[in-house]
């Protein structure tokens, strides 16, 4: 089954991430910027598959998590080439010093040769190609880094309007982050009550807490208050009301309990029985038990509708989850970094979970059926969009975000703020940052597995 669980999330992962990289890939290939290669999978590389016209490779690798596309310099081809003066070269420079046949040094401090100083020359002039990704217009570079987020996002629809043509039911009632979004597979409460997902039903429901009056009255989970002194209670104010009028004076509980017997034999799982339990409250107005609305899950809910409102649906829904994930960034990030307690920020470090998290998350989902799996997947492609959305160097984000200040600075002063060597380095630095986030988290994960 563990061997079942990895594959499964090695296919929908890899799925979604390739999804992601086409889109990067497709709107290169609109506006004739060179792609080198479409990996499936990570790096190092396990065998080469083949060259399209275009002189794409297209290859397999070794490391099972998605794939990737090399965009002709995304980043410049950049040299440690110095001066006499042990003074690092940028690549105009460099350019301009070569061509006048100045003595150069590589980082051995050793005289660049002849022959090297024409293969620097050849590389720093296809720096200027015009299918060189840096040396399109500001539109077309901000179209190519976002194509995947694009991607990923058309992705949740497709997966959510396909479920709702089938059809789907929700997943999960989401009673721990407060939204007025209308979400269908993971609705509110209250949205649950209104579309009659949860029937909230007459009486109330006691939970006796260990060793407390309750319990040692023989009162059960789940047990139905009908009945208080043949008053009957409705909510759970009529209970708190009518126990805080008769503290320390016994009062009589009417009570529907459901019979569990052995449901193979007799088929009767939900035969019921009524009983009378005297108790007498403490002089706390309390019987040491919580207390909960009669809400039951009404299992034949289910969603399916016609193409068109499919579609419709598919949308809203994927809109609906991609604020809910970045409300849920927004909380995650408060807990761990401006916590109420302690406690608070060890709970939100412990539910960050990526990627080998998908695999205890992907054994869970197997047990709810393929249309589960299709939530998850649609889920998980909104997650992706969403993270890489975030304004943070080496993401899709923060490269977007280093097109948008430099397009400002051209229009506003006629030069480029941010030289492409210093933006190289930022985004370098920042997806060693995010590597080494990326195995702590691996470790976090393979932890909670071996726990769980």
């Amino acid at each position: 089954m563990i061997f079942l669980w990895i594959i499964v999330a090695i296919v929908m992962f890899s799925i979604i991430v390739l999804v992601h990289e086409y889109g990067h890939f497709k709107s290169a290939r609109i506006f004739w910027v060179r792609i080198e290669e479409f990996g499936l999978w990570l790096p190092p590389r396990a065998k080469k598959l083949w060259i399209d016209a275009e002189w794409t490779l297209y290859s397999l690798n070794w490391l099972p998590l998605g794939g990737f596309v090399k965009i002709t310099w995304e980043s410049p081809n950049t040299f440690y080439i110095f001066n006499k003066k042990w003074k690092l070269y940028n690549n105009e420079k460099l350019e301009k010093t070569l061509k006048k046949w100045k003595k150069v040094y590589d980082k051995k401090w050793l005289e660049v040769n002849k022959e090297s100083r024409k293969i620097i020359l050849k590389k720093l002039e296809e720096n200027r190609a015009d299918y060189n990704l840096m040396n399109k217009p500001y539109w077309q570079q901000a179209i190519i880094i976002l194509g995947g987020v694009i991607m990923n996002f058309l992705l949740a629809i497709v997966i959510f309007t396909i479920l709702f043509m089938v059809w789907v039911k929700p997943i999960w009632v989401n009673d721990k982050i407060a939204t007025n979004l209308n979400l269908k597979l993971i609705p509110t409460v209250e949205q649950s009550i209104e579309s009659w997902l949860l029937q909230q039903g007459k009486w109330v429901l006691l939970y006796p807490v260990e060793s407390s009056i309750a319990a040692k009255s023989w009162i059960q989970e789940w047990d139905v208050l009908l009945k208080i002194n043949s008053e009957t209670v409705s909510t759970i104010q009529d209970v708190q009301r009518t126990i805080s009028e008769n503290w320390s004076t016994p009062i009589n509980l009417y009570i529907e309990r459901k019979i569990e017997p052995n449901c193979e034999i007799n088929k009767n799982c939900e035969s019921v029985e009524y009983i009378a339990i005297n108790i007498i409250p403490s002089n706390e107005w309390k019987i040491g038990s919580y207390l909960s609305e009669n809400i039951s899950i009404n299992q034949d809910f289910e969603y399916k509708y016609n193409l068109p409102n499919a579609l419709k649906h598919g949308t809203l829904e994927t809109y609906g989850h991609t604020m809910l994930t970045f409300k849920a960034i927004w909380i995650l990030i408060k807990k761990i970094f401006n916590p109420e307690t302690p406690v608070e920020r060890q709970e939100a470090i412990q539910q960050i979970s990526w990627p080998i998290g998908v695999v205890d998350f992907v054994a869970q989902a197997l047990s709810g059926g393929m249309m589960l799996i299709f939530i998850i997947s649609a889920i998980i492609s909104i997650n992706l969009w969403v993270f890489n959305l975030l304004p943070i160097p080496a993401l899709d984000g923060g490269r977007f975000l280093f097109i948008m200040i430099n397009w400002l600075i051209v229009k506003l002063f006629w030069k480029k703020s941010i030289s492409a060597n210093i933006e190289w380095i930022i985004h370098w630095l920042f997806f060693v940052l995010l590597i080494a986030l990326s195995l702590i988290i691996a470790y976090n994960d393979v932890i909670k597995i071996i726990n769980n």
